[in-house]
């Protein structure tokens, strides 16, 4: 097969990069790699007792967010299942002859 010509006045988008077998080694790397050591010291019985008091606020808030919203949609609920149980008597009771 064939290319297509070429129409005038269009050039390529790029030239390729040629790199010589022996420059490939002296270029600096594109990547840099940091490695830092950390070290972490054994907690103090301060440092225990504060995490978990902050973990035992935490969930207590949590526990009181969830009740919060099961008590907001507990009445909602009662509402929802009341007006389905009264709208099937009626229906029940519109129908018979």
């Amino acid at each position: 097969m064939s290319k297509p010509p070429k129409a005038q006045g269009e050039e390529p988008r790029s030239e390729p990069e040629v790199i010589p077998p022996g420059d490939a080694e002296r270029e600096t790397p594109r990547m840099r790699v940091f490695v830092e050591r950390v070290y972490i010291g054994k907690p103090s019985l301060l440092g225990i007792i504060l995490v978990i008091l902050i973990t035992g606020l935490l969930s207590a808030a949590m526990l009181v967010l969830l009740l919060g919203a099961f008590l907001f949609l507990l009445p909602l609920v009662v509402l929802f299942v009341t007006a389905v149980i009264v709208a099937g008597l009626l229906r029940a009771y519109f129908r018979a002859p």
